[in-house]
C-alpha cells in the first residue's frame, strides 16, 4: 500500500506553500482505518488505558539515537549565513567575516540541532498489532499491552496531525528548512527514520512545545479505543491489572484480546476473551 502514495507524499513534505494540517487532511484517503500503540504496564498504564491520553515525548528522548537526525550541508548554509552577514557588515572585511562565520558555523550546528529536537514532542503508532518485535521492543518483552485506535472516532485535528513515517538510507537533507525557516518545512526530519526500522510501518503525530499547556503533553483519544491486546505473558506478570482491563472494557463494550502463538508457525494471532 505504502508504494501507493509515498511518492505523492514526498511531495507533499517539500511543499514549502504546504501546511502541516492541509497535509493532514489530503493524507487522509491514505491513512488506516486503525493503527496501534504498544505499551507497558508503567505508571502511566491506566491514564492510556481507560482515560485515552496519549503521550506525546520529547523528540530527543526517543529510543533510537538515530531517530530524527537530520543532515545539513554545511558548505550551503556557511555560505548563506556568509552572504547574510556581509549585507549586516558591507564595510568588515570579507575574509574575517567568511572565517567568523565558518567558525561560528561548525561550533554551533550541532547544538541547534539538539536543541531543535527538544522544541517537538511525537507520538508514535503503527499499521501493525502482531509484529513479535514489537512486542519485545515496546511492550516490556511481551508483558505489556497494546491499545487500537479507530482514526474515525477522534477529532479531526489529532487525526489530521497524524503522518506517516517515510525510511530511507539516507538522512534528511534539512538545509533549505533551516535557511528558510519555513515553518512548513521544519517538521520534515521528524516524518524520516532509518530503512533499518522499516517493518514497523510507524505513523506519528508531532507537536511543538508552544502548542500545548505547560507539562500536558497528551493528546486525548478516549472516543478512538476500539480495542486492547494483552501480550502473551501480561495474564501471568499482571494479572490484577488485565482483570481490571477486561472488567472495564466488558462494561463498555470493547472488545478485549488476547495474543497467542500460532500451533504450527512463528506468528502470532489475537483472541477476544470477552
Amino acid at each position: 500500500m505504502r508504494n501507493k502514495w509515498e511518492k505523492v507524499y514526498r511531495k507533499f513534505l517539500e511543499d514549502a506553500n504546504l501546511s502541516y494540517s492541509e497535509m493532514g487532511r489530503m493524507m487522509d484517503q491514505y491513512r488506516p482505518k486503525k493503527l496501534y500503540r504498544y505499551m507497558r504496564f508503567d505508571e502511566y498504564w491506566e491514564k492510556n488505558v481507560f482515560e485515552g491520553q496519549v503521550y506525546l515525548s520529547e523528540a530527543s528522548n526517543l529510543n533510537d539515537p538515530f531517530d530524527c537526525l537530520v543532515y545539513i550541508n554545511h558548505e550551503l548554509y556557511i555560505e548563506y549565513m556568509f552572504q547574510v552577514t556581509c549585507e549586516i557588515f558591507p564595510d568588515v572585511d570579507r575574509e574575517v567575516l567568511q572565517q567568523t562565520v565558518k567558525e561560528s558555523i561548525d561550533s554551533e550546528i550541532d547544538k541547534q540541532i539538539y536543541e531543535m529536537k527538544k522544541k517537538f514532542r511525537v507520538a508514535c503508532f503503527t499499521e501493525n498489532n502482531l509484529f513479535p518485535l514489537m512486542w519485545a521492543h515496546y511492550a516490556d518483552s511481551h508483558k505489556g499491552l497494546c491499545l487500537e485506535y479507530d482514526l474515525s472516532r477522534i477529532p479531526e485535528g489529532y487525526r489530521y496531525g497524524i503522518l506517516p513515517v517515510i525510511y530511507s538510507d539516507k538522512r534528511y537533507d534539512a538545509t533549505n528548512a533551516v535557511i528558510t525557516r519555513n515553518t512548513n518545512l521544519l517538521m520534515n526530519p521528524y516524518y524520516f527514520k532509518s530503512f533499518h526500522w522499516k517493518y514497523e510501518k510507524e505513523w506519528r503525530m508531532i507537536i511543538t512545545e508552544g502548542l500545548v499547556a505547560d507539562g500536558e503533553y497528551y493528546a486525548d483519544f478516549h472516543d478512538g479505543i476500539s480495542g486492547i491486546y494483552l501480550g502473551l505473558k501480561s495474564f501471568d506478570c499482571h494479572k490484577e491489572k488485565v482483570n481490571k482491563i477486561i472488567e472495564e472494557y466488558s462494561q463498555k463494550g470493547i472488545p478485549v484480546y488476547k495474543i497467542v502463538i500460532e500451533p504450527s508457525s512463528y506468528c502470532m494471532k489475537s483472541i477476544q476473551i470477552n
